[in-house]
């Protein structure tokens, strides 16, 4: 049964009979700032459902009322930890207390476009990330690279939503960068604009890379048509 209220998604919650965590304060109808936390116990759940239905897969014989009783069990286990899941992804947590990583929003909205994204790290530090790479591509063999946008953020660790202020994003062609997006008194930006903030950002960098890539796409198209001609000409920049 799919959760699709706050009403459904606390009845799932009390079916688990946890009295501490996220569960069970959302069990008693009280409504969560920050999703996190929930998040991570329910991914919890899940992987420990599926090694107990693994588990009882391994038994032997089909015909153990016991052992098919436990599989239906935990079958109704990984079933509301799926929709109790599909229903968190959708929830928005209050900014100003989330303790959800900031980059976690504009991944999803990225993702969901189908831009990669991946941490950027200085060449001397390879343990905190400084900045977010969307749509990067390692060079081709020609030493050619796609563009990308690098976006930059004040805090130089994988900060909570709490302590994010703002974004800066920049496209990166052949070495050299151009203003993409730079959130609204940026470094310094309220935390109560994240949400709307971090979904402008996305949209702007995805319109960006659209149109570098289509252009790109063009610019090859016309050289190649120009070799299998055999016709000079200058080159497309």
């Amino acid at each position: 049964m799919s959760i699709t209220t706050p009403d459904s998604a606390v009845e799932a919650a009390r079916t688990f009979g946890e009295h501490t965590g996220p569960l069970a304060t959302l069990a008693t109808g009280t409504v969560l700032q920050c999703f996190g936390q929930l998040r991570i116990r329910l991914a919890d759940l899940r992987t420990d459902a599926l090694a107990a239905m693994a588990v009882l897969n391994l038994s032997d014989g089909t015909d153990d009322p016991l052992g098919e009783s436990g599989r239906r069990e935990m079958a109704d286990i990984t079933n509301c930890v799926a929709d109790l899941k599909a229903w968190v992804q959708v929830q928005q947590c209050q900014a100003a207390v989330c303790e959800c990583r900031a980059d976690r929003l504009l991944r999803v909205l990225l993702e969901a476009q189908f831009v990669p994204v991946q941490s950027g790290y200085r060449p001397t530090d390879r343990r905190r990330p400084v900045a977010l790479m969307a749509g990067y591509s390692a060079p081709a063999g020609d030493g050619t690279q796609l563009p990308y946008v690098l976006i930059d953020y004040r805090n130089n660790s994988a900060h909570a939503v709490r302590d994010h202020r703002g974004w800066r994003a920049r496209l990166i062609t052949d070495g050299t960068s151009a203003p993409v997006y730079t959130s609204p008194d940026y470094p310094e930006t309220p935390v109560g604009r994240y949400h709307d903030d971090t979904r402008t950002c996305a949209a702007a960098v995805v319109a960006v890379l659209s149109a570098g890539r289509s252009r790109k796409q063009t610019c090859q198209s016309v050289r190649r048509k120009r070799e299998d001609a055999s016709i000079g000409g200058g080159e497309c920049s």
